[in-house]
């Protein structure tokens, strides 16, 4: 009996301090979203809001805690409990299975019960957590609608949307589509080196390529590449497709892109085509070619860069190897004095965000026809073992540099783009980073405290600096009032799922 008792003591306490970790979240975000069980359509609005972080990013929608950005309550006074209206919350439970295609274990919330001793009396209230996965393969949709999630909010999917964001996503793959161009045009150097390195008999091409699964008939009578084909082994695949599949890279002077009479651009944007092996090859050189150069400065200074060569090679690689090939728009490569951007058309795809990536494994490629073929070339530009982001990650580390930041859906719409930034990393920075790991969010006091810095406004310049790269997101109380604003890591789940 004393056993049990204690058991539940510790459940208690355990309970307590993660509820006590909601209440501690200062905003809805993309992944949260608090939500009583109170109003009109309360039952729809959360199914629909499940629906859109499948389709995003996944998140938790916490039942039971009312949102810290309109309450007016603090602390435990906040919680409210399903135990405000069960039938709402069974109603809840009910809806839920209604998703289509259904979410595993969607049905089955964390509940948490705490003990809000309300005047001296035991007033246990439970709360309850849905956590929903990232959609990894299709489109989840309730009472025939689809959503998506926005920065605080969700967005129903027009039809043509839907399509759009399915090549987007990976959920469609564009690399195993047909399209109509002439085998003989792809009977390429390239096509020679890949199959002498495969060792591969066949008569003609059409006869290889619909061995290796990179030609398939349309019908009885007529057999097509596929578009990956073209991709590997055509002189000039933007041309042959209606699409784009090139690379282009802009220099600038100064640290944004200006649209004035005269654009800070340095010379002419240059296009990089041909088979992608060689855009790779050519993106590479070019690219660390400027790096090595410079950028000159208006008074007459030269901008060194310390950026590894590695680090350029592999964000250019990966965007190669993984974007979207149906998006009409080319991968943008931009030079800036302080950073590299590259931007690449298309989503992370399957269970892949950026809050994880480098960290896991993807359960898939968005290309995984030319993943499977591109690492059969003499000299592949990739190894296809996961490598490409940790060795990003990795080097800059090594470099002394700020790690890659990335930036996707919903600042971009449907691209990812990933910063590389031309600056040693500040000892102060690993003093806060180390310090957000273990505590989530910090202040301006606390950051003092943390790196030993005397004056507010030289703290509040490096918390802009750092915000400004994307390694830390701003939250701004409803009050305005700058002594309570807090910084997170931009790359860190308020919640672990």
């Amino acid at each position: 009996m004393g056993h049990t008792s204690t058991g539940v003591i510790l459940r208690s306490m355990k309970d307590l301090k993660a509820v006590q970790l909601l209440l501690d979240i200062p905003e809805e975000t993309q992944n949260i979203e608090f939500k009583l069980l109170d109003g009109k359509k309360v039952v729809q609005k959360i199914t629909e809001t499940v629906v859109a972080m499948a389709n995003t990013d996944g998140g938790s929608v916490i039942l039971g805690i009312d949102d810290p950005e309109t309450t007016t309550l603090k602390g435990l006074n906040r919680v409210y409990g399903i135990e405000q209206n069960l039938s709402l919350y069974d109603e809840v439970l009910r809806d839920l299975p209604r998703v289509v295609p259904p979410l595993t274990d969607i049905t089955n919330p964390m509940l948490l019960k705490v003990d809000i001793n309300s005047d001296n009396e035991k007033d246990i209230r439970t709360v309850a957590i849905i956590s929903v996965p990232k959609a990894a393969d299709t489109f989840h949709s309730i009472r025939n609608n689809v959503y998506v999630r926005l920065n605080k909010g969700n967005k129903l999917l027009t039809p043509a949307e839907v399509i759009k964001l399915s090549y987007a996503k990976g959920f469609e793959k564009a690399d195993k589509e047909l399209v109509e161009v002439d085998f003989q045009l792809l009977e390429t150097q390239r096509y020679q080196d890949w199959r002498g390195n495969r060792s591969i008999s066949g008569k003609n091409i059409e006869e290889v390529l619909y061995k290796t699964g990179l030609a398939r008939y349309k019908d009885k009578n007529t057999l097509l590449p596929t578009r990956a084909s073209v991709l590997l082994f055509a002189d000039f695949p933007t041309n042959l497709m209606d699409t784009k599949c090139t690379i282009r890279v802009l220099q600038y002077t100064g640290t944004i892109e200006t649209y004035r009479e005269t654009p800070n651009l340095v010379g002419t944007p240059v296009t990089i085509e041909g088979p992608l092996i060689d855009q790779i090859s050519r993106a590479h050189d070019y690219v660390l070619t400027l790096l090595r150069s410079g950028v000159e400065l208006q008074k007459g200074f030269i901008t060194k860069y310390q950026i590894p060569e590695r680090a350029v090679k592999e964000a250019i690689t990966n965007a190669v190897i993984h974007r979207d090939y149906h998006i009409k728009r080319d991968i943008e490569v931009k030079i800036f004095e302080d950073r590299i951007e590259v931007k690449s058309p298309g989503l992370f795809p399957y269970n892949i965000t950026k809050n994880n990536i480098g960290r896991v494994r993807s359960d898939g490629y968005r290309n995984d026809l030319l993943v499977k073929h591109l690492r059969e070339f003499p000299q592949p530009p990739n190894l296809d073992q996961n490598e490409g982001v940790k060795a990003m990650q990795n080097e800059m580390y090594a470099n002394h540099l700020y790690p890659p930041v990335y930036w996707e859906y919903p600042t971009y719409q449907d691209s990812v783009e990933v910063g590389l930034f031309n600056e040693l990393r500040l000892s102060e920075w690993e003093k806060v980073k180390t310090y957000l790991v273990k505590n989530k969010y910090i202040n301006n006091k606390q950051a003092r405290s943390v790196t030993g810095i005397v004056q507010v406004y030289t703290m509040s310049a490096l918390f802009r600096k750092w915000t400004n790269q994307g390694l830390l997101i701003k939250i701004q109380p409803k009050s305005g009032a700058k002594r309570n604003t807090r910084y997170k890591l931009a790359n860190q789940e308020e919640l672990s799922r």
